[in-house]
């Protein structure tokens, strides 16, 4: 008796890594066929950018899904359009750190936003926004300089705030006179 019990609890205890070898050999389908080209070009198309130039900036890109992720946190966050969004994020390195200063920024200074339907000043501030960010090299640092400046300074506004970000040196010669190349 104690034998038959004996190879009944080595059987029960075989058969549940058995099937569990068995389940992790088994492919798994996705739902839908994802793959990252495809959600790409969804993402794209939703902020008016054409099928073509979204399957064009899609196989081109490193990464699809950064690519896409970039102007679709851009889009959500501001009311810059999908084509000025996508030439951006598809030229810099680091499209989430683009889409996160642009968004960043954007969120924490609402006087970028400031409309004025004959200068149509808001669309200039936000394609400067777009362009600074993205020509910074260290976008994660460069919002957090324009939004300490522009809320820190007296007077001081955001356009302004970007110029001097932009153009920060790491050993500026007016604080570090004798700092020599």
């Amino acid at each position: 008796m104690i034998m038959s019990l004996n190879r009944l609890f080595r059987g029960v205890g075989l058969f549940p890594v058995s099937l569990g070898l068995l389940l992790l050999t088994t492919p798994v389908k996705a739902a839908g066929d994802w793959n990252q080209y495809s959600v790409c070009v969804t993402q794209l198309q939703r902020f008016n950018v054409s099928g073509d130039d979204a399957a064009t900036a899609c196989s081109d890109a490193l990464i699809p899904k950064e690519l896409s992720e970039c102007v679709s946190m851009i889009g959500n966050t501001t009311p810059i359009d999908g084509n000025d969004s996508l030439k951006a994020c598809f030229q810099v390195r680091r499209p989430i750190d683009l889409g996160n200063c642009v968004a960043d920024i954007y969120n924490a200074l609402p006087s970028l936003a400031a409309a004025d339907p004959e200068t149509d000043t808001e669309a200039i501030n936000l394609l400067t926004l777009l362009n600074s960010c993205r020509t910074s090299l260290r976008p994660g640092f460069y919002s957090e300089c324009v939004i300490a400046a522009t809320k820190e300074v007296d007077d001081m506004n955001p356009i302004k705030a970007m110029d001097i970000c932009l153009s920060a040196q790491d050993f500026p010669r007016s604080l570090f006179p004798a700092y020599n190349e």
